[in-house]
């Protein structure tokens, strides 16, 4: 009877190991939510832009709206494939900050841009995007695989590790990363947008 029981314990011990790193519901449903939220938010942004306007540049040293959706959209599976890669890290002891109160305060510290960050070189813009239409089409291409990717995974995302911006994070958090530097560069955007001179459309200029 005891090594039965023995038994019965060590065939549970994987699935409950899974369960450990794998996101719950509630996990599952904040990364969703942060995906689609980061991806209405930034379509949005860039839809009925002129030729002028998602070239403007504030400044030398300013990404135009232009840049700016490309540095998003090349983010995209940059990050996406940092979290992919993390996975293949040797498994470790769920880390203290992988709790729904750290989830939270890295979405807002990846917000806040009173805090500048210098984009690695995959991902800094060289105009790969002419129009907004054509980034809009690429991103949301992009967006749906990652969207996929978190509606149905059950990858150990929470036991997996890596070096980030909020220091050690964990596969979950790589991708909340990826949805929150969305949010942050959409932010860029509208700062650019509400520049003073900012080029007006027809419409605007009319009705001035």
């Amino acid at each position: 009877m005891k090594k039965a029981l023995a038994l019965c314990i060590l065939a549970a011990a994987p699935i409950l190991a899974a369960e450990g790193g794998a996101m719950n519901d509630a996990e599952r449903a904040f990364l969703i939510e942060q995906l689609e939220k980061s991806k209405r938010d930034f379509l949005a942004s860039i839809e009925g832009v002129t030729a002028a306007q998602w070239k403007f540049k504030p400044a030398p040293e300013v990404w135009s709206v232009a840049e700016c959706a490309e540095h998003i959209i090349l983010a995209e599976d940059f990050l996406r494939g940092y979290a992919q890669q993390t996975l293949k890290s040797p498994a470790v002891e769920r880390p203290a900050t992988s709790t729904s109160e750290g989830d939270h305060k890295l979405v807002a510290m990846i917000g806040d841009r009173s805090h500048k960050a210098k984009a690695p070189e995959p991902i800094t813009p060289s105009g790969k995007f002419t129009t907004p239409a054509d980034a809009a089409k690429e991103f949301t291409a992009r967006r749906e695989k990652s969207l996929e990717y978190a509606r149905t995974t059950t990858d150990d995302l929470r036991v997996h590790v890596a070096q980030g911006p909020a220091g050690t994070m964990d596969a979950y958090q790589l991708l909340l990363l990826m949805a929150s530097h969305t949010g942050r560069h959409t932010e860029q955007i509208r700062e650019v947008q509400a520049n003073p001179d900012y080029p007006k459309t027809t419409a605007q200029v009319q009705a001035r």
